[in-house]
């Protein structure tokens, strides 16, 4: 049974979690303790909740996107009326600027905002060796993209046949639209355009056809772009 279970509901099927697999990807030694499960938002909150708590895990992390905070706020807090003892933490850009978070935010037990890669092992290790961090809301650090292991390998046969396959060359935005939450970016940065292509031939190698970028600015680094 795995202790730590990071958690998506998915707007559709055919999408994949791609947040939850850089965390996975970045555990570490936690990697053997911890499993991603993938629903939809048109699943019953119930039905969830039942399939997580099944696995009897001592941590659920969420990511919580506009598409899914209702769907996730439901899941919480019947999370925290049948099991109120599961640690749950959330991330996301739907609650990384407090104070607007949704109402349900009170239930749960820690919030990591913005990049979480770092910040959400370091507090599952704190929580499974009994320790009480002192804070609920962690601010994320930023390290070095090429301190951070790449999640592609995570992807499963099953994505690989069925599901777009999320991809990304470069984090953050300099930009400063009034409408965008990527606007609070201090800057962009990319990824070894190396090891990116070399993770992007695995995939294709493995059969992947349908990718899709995610960058703030895909276009921002012609060099980038065109390769």
């Amino acid at each position: 049974m795995p202790e730590i279970i990071l958690a998506a509901l998915n707007s559709k099927y055919i999408h994949c979690a791609f947040g939850l697999r850089y965390l996975y990807a970045n555990l570490g030694e936690l990697q053997q303790k911890a499993e991603i499960y993938e629903f939809t938002i048109h699943e019953r909150a119930l039905d969830v909740v039942e399939k997580l708590l099944a696995k009897q895990p001592q941590i659920i992390g969420f990511s919580v996107y506009i598409w899914n905070v209702t769907e996730v706020g439901h899941c919480v807090k019947l999370l925290k009326q049948i099991a109120p003892q599961v640690k749950i933490v959330v991330g996301g850009p739907e609650v990384s600027h407090y104070p607007d978070v949704p109402d349900w935010f009170s239930q749960v037990d820690f919030c990591i905002t913005g990049a979480g890669e770092v910040q959400f092992k370091s507090l599952c290790q704190q929580l499974l060796n009994q320790q009480q961090p002192l804070e609920k809301v962690i601010a994320g650090i930023e390290v070095p993209l090429e301190q951070l292991n790449m999640p592609y390998e995570f992807y499963n046969d099953e994505d690989i046949k069925n599901r777009i396959i999320y991809v990304e060359a470069s984090r953050g935005c300099p930009f400063k639209c009034e409408f965008c939450l990527s606007s609070l970016d201090k800057t962009s940065k990319s990824f070894s355009i190396e090891l990116f292509l070399q993770e992007m031939d695995k995939l294709i190698q493995r059969g992947a056809n349908h990718f899709k970028f995610i960058d703030r600015t895909f276009n921002l680094k012609v060099k980038t772009t065109v390769a």
